[in-house]
């Protein structure tokens, strides 16, 4: 009766090895499948080509074996600094060269350009893309028949007659010299014969030009010399038609497409 009771245990641990190697083998045989199967699907069964098919097959569901890109590290421009509040007070600004091309007639419009202290921005460069503006062919000199003359700032310190200023202010400075017009920080305005042109928008743009700074500038500029010239605004005369350049853009184009010159679009 022991020698039964101590035998007893060994049939369940033969079972269990038994079925351990069973397990084993059908675990072997299912990779061997799973190999030969790829195999074929790579047309080089039995080659390494066979083993490639298996890493693409894991790259196609997500099990990537190549290290990870590493992250960009390029970094973005930091938008142009925008000086709230500069000295508040105003300098004429000469006009670099000959960047300011005088029609050969029309009736003259003698300009000068100024600039508020304190922006930390080239004034040179604000006074050469103002008059490069006002010398454009698509500009006002050809639609309305004027000739700008640029008056020096010699000449505006001794006294000599500006017919139009075209100065740029700091969003405080503009507020100030705008007033009683609501423009916030935000816009420019023409007023009291002076383009006030906000450093904002100068330095920024406007989402209707989306990243074409220099365009939106152009446009800025003729739009305030407009008033100064006598035009009031005007508006979208039709989706997808050119914005006429007194159109407030800077507000947004009311289905029509931006333009910055007064010259209709060709």
């Amino acid at each position: 009766m022991r020698e039964q009771a101590r035998a007893r245990p060994a049939a369940p641990l033969r079972r269990l090895r038994l079925q351990r190697a069973a397990a084993a083998s059908a675990v072997a045989a299912c990779f061997v499948a799973n190999v030969w199967v790829v195999a074929r699907a790579s047309g080089e069964p039995g080659s390494t080509g066979a083993f490639a098919a298996i890493g693409k097959l894991s790259t196609d569901v997500g099990f990537r074996s190549e290290k990870p890109s590493p992250p960009s590290t390029t970094k973005q421009p930091a938008p142009p600094r925008v000086v709230e509040r500069g000295t508040g007070v105003l300098a004429p600004v000469a006009i670099p060269g000959d960047s300011l091309a005088t029609a050969a007639q029309g009736r003259p419009v003698r300009v000068s350009i100024e600039a508020e202290g304190g922006l930390e921005v080239d004034t040179a460069a604000f006074a050469t893309a103002v008059a490069q503006t006002l010398s454009d062919p698509r500009g006002w000199q050809h639609v309305d028949q004027v000739r700008f003359i640029a008056v020096s700032p010699d000449e505006v310190t001794a006294g000599a007659k500006v017919d139009l200023r075209i100065a740029l202010a700091s969003p405080d400075t503009t507020d100030r010299l705008c007033a009683p017009l609501q423009t916030r920080g935000q816009v420019s305005c023409h007023s009291g014969g002076r383009a006030v042109i906000n450093l904002r928008r100068w330095q920024l743009g406007a989402e209707s030009y989306g990243d074409d700074v220099s365009a939106y500038r152009h446009y800025v500029v003729n739009h305030e010399v407009g008033h100064g010239l006598g035009h009031g605004h005007e508006s979208c005369a039709g989706t997808g038609t050119a914005a006429p350049v007194m159109m407030q853009q800077t507000y947004g184009l009311k289905g029509c497409t931006a333009w910055p010159w007064p010259a209709p679009k060709a």
